[in-house]
């Protein structure tokens, strides 16, 4: 049902994702050490909103390669890759605060509690 090609876009979308959760999470933790003070500090909210932009770019990414391969959905095309190529599309499917991805089914997971849920709410409102 997938191409080669269709394939390779698929993963590389899908790594990006978790890459981008990953530098995500650590710009979170990294604002949230810096207590109260992460609201005004632009240097903790700029990585925490260039994580969250590339998690978005990638899931979209993902998406327009889904529209393009033949599956009839997200759910569908990540089955076929966790199936047949060991590949997990979770993070490329996660819903995520602040942006709006079509086909974006899941939820995001990210632990928002305390500090990192203010620091995102602020990066989301503020620079997306």
């Amino acid at each position: 049902m997938l191409s080669d090609d269709r394939i390779d876009t698929l993963k590389s979308a899908v790594q990006d994702c978790d890459a981008a959760r990953e530098q995500l999470e650590e710009a979170l933790d990294t604002a949230a050490a810096h207590d109260g003070d992460a609201k005004a500090d632009t240097s903790v909210l700029k990585p925490v909103g260039t994580a969250l932009a590339d998690w978005r770019d990638a899931q979209r990414r993902f998406m327009n390669a889904v529209d393009g391969s033949g599956a009839p959905d997200p759910a569908t095309a990540a089955l076929l890759l966790k199936t047949n190529h060991g590949v997990d599309a979770t993070n490329a499917r996660c819903g995520l605060p602040g942006t709006d991805v079509d086909g974006a089914d899941q939820p995001s997971g990210l632990d928002l509690s305390g500090g990192r849920g203010s620091v995102l709410t602020t990066v989301a409102t503020e620079y997306l």
